[in-house]
């Protein structure tokens, strides 16, 4: 359940929000009148940061990730507040590329847990030997969220990077790149656990031995086209996304 929860409920209301900016308030009403635009981008910066610590605070894989989560879901209402196209435009884009790349680590984290392994980072050593595929996906999904080209996570936050130097916000800049290295930090740690550390004691019933414990292919291959998915999106992301987001984009906002 997690893995659909995660990708689609929590970028509804981004979407909602965005919508009410467009076509409910006008830019220029919400943007110029209300001058609001400063401090709800000074929130998400607080959301961006307080949330990248709490997940470098956390043991258990599904816990860090849903605070993963949270400061993704800032970046979005950070960059709709900047009040230009880039950030707008980065905005929206991170909400098709921020559900992909969610999918992608939920689907991983539930391939293990089916196996009856635990999500604490205790239980994950061994993992890449036992479930090579899993990890790949696994891999991938963090990789885009950490923003690396050519995933699609890289493209969206190069938008959302340009429209906070373009607004001169750059507390809000300050964070994306603080978050992004504390995401950096927070996969490399689980992904040192799982192919450094040996397998351990037997974790749900499952062998410590060397024979791969891979989780069906019914759950696995929608973990690897997904995690195809994140590459195919970054390399085509202005042909397939960002020149239908311009059109959604008003011509006043520069």
């Amino acid at each position: 359940m997690s893995s659909l929860v995660a990708p689609l409920v929590t970028k509804v209301m981004v979407y909602v929000m965005i919508r009410m900016l467009l076509s409910v308030f006008t830019p220029d009403f919400a943007f110029s009148t209300l001058e609001l635009s400063r401090a709800v981008v000074w929130l998400a910066v607080v959301a961006v940061v307080g949330a990248a610590l709490l997940a470098l605070a956390q043991k258990n894989l599904k816990k860090m990730l849903a605070y993963v989560i949270v400061s993704e879901v800032a970046y979005m209402v950070g960059g709709a507040w900047l009040g230009n196209r880039a950030g707008l435009t980065g905005s929206i884009l991170h909400i098709s590329n921020d559900a992909l790349m969610t999918l992608c680590v939920f689907l991983a984290a539930g391939n293990i847990a089916y196996k009856g392994r635990g999500l604490d980072f205790s239980d994950l050593g061994g993992l890449f030997e036992k479930m090579p595929f899993t990890m790949a996906g696994l891999l991938a999904g963090a990789l885009s969220i950490i923003g690396v080209p050519p995933t699609c996570g890289f493209f969206s936050k190069w938008y959302l990077i340009s429209g906070a130097i373009q607004a001169g916000h750059y507390g809000f800049l300050v964070a994306l790149l603080f978050s992004s290295l504390v995401h950096t930090v927070l996969f490399f740690r689980v992904i040192e656990r799982c192919y450094f550390e040996p397998v351990g004691q037997s974790h749900g019933g499952h062998s410590s031995g060397k024979a791969m414990e891979e989780a069906p292919l019914s759950m696995v291959i929608p973990l690897l086209l997904v995690a195809v998915g994140l590459i195919v999106l970054g390399i085509y992301s202005r042909e397939l996304v960002v020149n239908i987001i311009q059109y959604a984009v008003p011509a006043s906002m520069v």
